[in-house]
């Protein structure tokens, strides 16, 4: 019985198959019909031109009929894949039924084993007075018959089960036979190149914008080096400027402690004076001078490194600096 059924199934499939190659090709020999006639009328009107060809109009008809031969094969080629897919398909489908079927059919060998066990042996005869006889078995007669009844209530089961799933199986094998036809007469997909692209067919402009974005990183490379040298200049002129006021400041205390040296040598001191003495030196080292001196040389902004000569006076230069630490920040100037 499985043997039978599995045969019929795959008939049924190999007849499908054969009927979807059958449509497929007389879809292919419509359209070369149509590509025939039209190359017919086509030679017709250019019977008296070909006696004028050149070599390269014969090289390109021979690229032209390599190129539709091409087609016939790339064509031939997809035929054969969705066959392919096809049956693979339902070969699956195959599998899986017969899996299923195996396990009923295996449920089944054992419920009808288990039926098929030996009868319980024969009960012994009773003596009595009158007659000799049996005992009654009408109970387990009774037993076996509702046994039997719900063997053949679960193999109805199973049978309708088995039909229903070749029912459904069948619906579908002849849902996807019809999705497939719609596919095969649809204009919308694209069969050409299955939506890819080759790198030779990008699009011009995406390497515009990579060649625009990689000037753009450039730029910013150069502008990024250039506020590295000003920031670099900057923080050299900044530490030339602390060291110079830390010079002068050195200087002034150093005066002052000479000054003190020579007019206290002989007075004792107490230990008060001397700690007010330590406290006065220690505030003088950490307040910053109040009056610089003018340098002999040119001055240098230590923000924007503008020079400013000899003959400027200090205020200037002072007003200057302030003026780039101002409350206004459209002054500030981008590092």
């Amino acid at each position: 019985m499985e043997e039978s059924l599995g045969a019929q199934y795959a008939i049924q499939i190999a007849v499908q198959t054969l009927r979807d190659r059958c449509k497929n090709l007389q879809q292919r020999v419509a359209t070369l019909e149509e590509e025939n006639t039209n190359l017919r009328i086509q030679c017709s009107r250019n019977d008296n031109i070909n006696n004028s060809l050149t070599e390269t109009d014969k090289f390109r008809e021979y690229i032209m009929e390599l190129e539709e031969q091409k087609q016939q094969l790339q064509t031939r080629i997809r035929m054969i894949c969705t066959e392919n897919q096809d049956l693979w398909s339902k070969l699956g489908k195959l599998t899986t039924v017969n899996k299923n079927l195996g396990e009923q059919l295996n449920k089944i060998s054992d419920t009808v084993t288990r039926v098929s066990s030996p009868i319980q042996p024969h009960t012994p005869l009773i003596r009595s007075r009158t007659f000799t006889q049996d005992e009654p078995q009408t109970r387990f007669l009774q037993k076996n018959l509702e046994i039997n009844e719900k063997i053949s209530l679960e193999l109805e089961d199973i049978s309708l089960k088995l039909t229903d799933s070749f029912c459904q199986q069948k619906m579908e094998l002849d849902r996807l036979c019809s999705e497939m036809d719609g596919m095969q007469f649809n204009d919308n997909i694209i069969t050409k190149k299955f939506g890819f692209f080759y790198e030779e067919e990008l699009d011009e402009d995406l390497v515009d914008e990579v060649k625009c974005l990689l000037e753009n990183l450039k730029m910013l490379r150069d502008e990024t080096l250039r506020q590295k040298s000003i920031m670099k200049k900057n923080l050299m002129n900044l530490s030339d400027l602390q060291e110079k006021l830390v010079c002068k400041a050195c200087e002034r205390k150093t005066n002052n402690i000479c000054d003190k040296s020579t007019s206290t040598n002989d007075i004792p001191k107490s230990v008060a004076d001397k700690c007010t003495e330590v406290a006065n030196f220690d505030s003088d080292i950490l307040r910053p001078p109040t009056e610089l001196p003018s340098p002999d040389r040119d001055r240098v902004c230590p923000v924007c490194s503008k020079y400013f000569r000899k003959d400027i006076q200090f205020t200037e230069f002072h007003q200057h600096v302030e003026d780039h630490f101002s409350s206004n920040i459209e002054s500030y100037e981008i590092i």
